[in-house]
């Protein structure tokens, strides 16, 4: 666990905007509405939610053991069943073979799709989920927030399950944030626009403009 020992690699989140009124009912209620559940059928591939940090089988959070004074620290569970594509491919070939060694000389696409399907199913209920563990440090008064990942695929599963269960907003931390920097480049934040660049007020508007290209190279650089 990277925020109570050895090391942290981490993507930050702002959130702006006010708290809910009687924040801490609120929070209570809903992490635990939405803490971590083993997967329930064997046809499912993954299942997420929230556990304690000090001990990630504790999905009761008893006493609030997530509030520290200013910060909020839980855990953010991922478990997925991974089926290995070439055991698919395999299994996948196997059955297709069985099939063609009887009557059948011919398989049709439909056909194949179902089979592919059919065996992806028995392999998935045979598979034992993998589960991942990613830290969460919610700051409530500097309205921010670190997840210990970056993985792409894992920022999306998380940031859909946040705002599914605090339905407050969550916006990637960029370096020119407004709240983080002063200055001239306070003045450029306007320019972020759904993750295009515009030029800055009084900028002429060059795409080729050292500063437009400095600040785009930097956006690529930081993500």
């Amino acid at each position: 666990m990277g925020l109570l020992k050895g090391t942290l690699t981490f993507s930050r989140y702002r959130l702006p905007g006010n708290l809910p009124g009687r924040f801490h009912d609120f929070i209570d209620r809903q992490i635990k509405m939405h803490a971590f559940q083993e997967l329930s059928l064997a046809s499912e591939e993954k299942s997420s939610g929230w556990t304690s940090l000090e001990n990630i089988l504790d999905t009761h959070f008893e006493q609030a053991n997530y509030s520290t004074g200013d910060y909020l620290t839980f855990s953010f569970r991922m478990d997925r069943k991974i089926i290995p594509p070439s055991l698919l491919k395999l299994k996948l070939l196997e059955a297709e073979k069985k099939i063609l060694s009887g009557s059948r000389k011919y398989i049709s696409k439909d056909q194949r799709d179902e089979i592919k399907e059919r065996v992806r199913l028995e392999l998935l209920s045979k598979a034992h989920p993998i589960p991942s563990f990613y830290d969460v440090c919610w700051s409530l008064t500097q309205k921010c927030l670190v997840l210990g990942s970056l993985s792409p695929k894992v920022l999306e599963e998380f940031e859909g399950l946040f705002k599914k269960t605090f339905n407050l907003p969550l916006v990637p931390f960029v370096p020119w944030d407004e709240k983080y920097i002063d200055g001239p480049l306070a003045e450029q934040v306007a320019s972020l626009k759904g993750g295009a660049f515009l030029a800055p007020q009084g900028a002429s508007g060059d795409p080729s403009d050292p500063e437009v290209v400095g600040r785009e190279f930097l956006t690529w650089l930081w993500f």
